[in-house]
């Protein structure tokens, strides 16, 4: 776990500083294997691997940040499971391999201030991996989970403004793979790979306003795929989620003003392969973007000026189910090149003052397939392929 620093504290009037240089040049490898005969109980697994990571919040008075976080070496985190005859009641396993992470706040103290720079090199890449080997053995539930994110970039206030800026560019190879081979559960089995090149989320919450200046450039690729296979699962799942520029910013009660450019010109791809021999429900789901942002004020205003490119080599979402004898059986396949979704609070007399412009310039391919052998309830496949998605609503919030 990465250790957390605690909140900053002054006076009202004062003012805290965060000046933050990190440069991780070397490898960053973590990994485990579990070798597991017969479990009454449950398994756990949770493996990570970071590059950098900074955290700073203040609870009174203001706070003005100036980060910088490079990484220029491989990071990379594994974890495998070996199972002879039965992993327990539950089983959970989880890695994340994560290039630069950031987190900045203010919680109820003064202003947030300040830019944030994330750089990940062309030797920078960052792989996720989970292998579960459980083709003979059995377990009650299972879930699975793995990531890799190249550069993260949080910022959050509550009854208070936030004004910053964000830089983050990412040359290196973002990958996360998950293998799941089990015979048998009588539960859910779950398992998800999901790969982000470039993320920043931002959160007010309160009476608080944000004004957020945000760039993403990512060219390394960013790759998910997530494969499952059982003999006989009452509840199959397997989902891979792929992204090369992802923003997520909400507001609660404040203004909201955001400006953000996103380029990828890398390769994003999805693939998620499901099978259950047997199976109650069977579900496979694939989802790949070249840029997305979601931009949401459940107050009264946005502003809101998102540019969105997507060129270079293409972006491509696969997913496929297959089985014999058994219920329900889904598939779904959906890419992206350009999404962007923003929204105000009708109730509060919103409004929105929107400038959009995306522009994709390369092949966007999504597959959906699903075989069953034998007698089923029903079947479900949707293959969505969009160049570019743009949508603004002003409504009732849902919370």
């Amino acid at each position: 776990m990465i250790p957390m620093l605690p909140p900053l504290s002054g006076v009202a009037t004062s003012q805290s500083t965060l000046d933050n240089v990190q440069a991780q040049s070397g490898a960053v490898v973590s990994g485990q294997t579990l070798n597991v005969v017969d479990v009454s109980n449950s398994t756990v697994g949770t493996t990570t691997a970071t590059g950098n990571a900074v955290s700073g919040a203040v609870e009174t008075g203001s706070l003005a940040v100036q980060s910088s976080q490079s990484l220029t070496a491989p990071v990379s985190a594994t974890t495998t499971l070996n199972v002879t005859t039965n992993a327990g009641a539950q089983t959970s396993i989880a890695t994340a391999a994560t290039g630069n992470t950031g987190d900045v706040g203010s919680y109820g103290g003064g202003a947030l201030t300040g830019t944030v720079t994330q750089t990940i090199g062309a030797g920078g890449s960052v792989t996720g991996l989970n292998v579960i080997n459980a083709t003979n053995a059995q377990t009650g539930a299972i879930s699975a989970s793995v990531q890799a994110i190249g550069n993260s970039q949080g910022i959050a206030v509550s009854d208070t403004s936030a004004t910053m800026s964000v830089n983050q560019a990412n040359a290196g190879a973002t990958m996360a793979t998950g293998g799941v081979s089990l015979m048998y559960t009588p539960g859910a089995a779950v398992s998800s790979a999901t790969s982000v090149s470039n993320n920043i989320t931002g959160t007010g919450t309160g009476n608080a306003s944000q004004t957020l200046t945000l760039s993403q450039t990512a060219s390394g690729g960013s790759t998910a795929e997530q494969d499952a296979y059982l003999g006989n699962g009452q509840s199959i799942t397997g989902a891979a989620t792929a992204t090369g520029n992802n923003t997520s910013v909400s507001n609660t009660n404040g203004g909201l003003s955001v400006v953000e450019t996103q380029s990828n010109t890398g390769y994003v791809q999805a693939q998620a392969q499901v099978s259950g021999y047997e199976f109650g429900s069977g579900e496979a789901d694939a989802y790949a973007v070249g840029n997305s942002a979601l931009v949401g004020n459940y107050g009264p205003s946005l502003s809101l000026t998102s540019t969105q490119n997507n060129t270079g080599n293409g972006a491509s979402a696969v997913a496929s189910y297959s089985g014999a004898n058994g219920y329900d059986a889904y598939s779904s396949a959906t890419v992206m090149g350009n999404a962007v979704t923003g929204f105000a609070c009708s109730d509060c007399n919103g409004t929105l003052a929107v400038t959009n412009s995306q522009t994709n310039s390369v092949a966007l391919s999504a597959t959906s397939q699903i075989d069953v052998a034998a007698s089923n309830r029903s079947v479900t496949g949707t293959a969505t392929a969009v160049g570019n998605n743009a949508t603004f609503y002003v409504s009732k919030p849902s919370h």
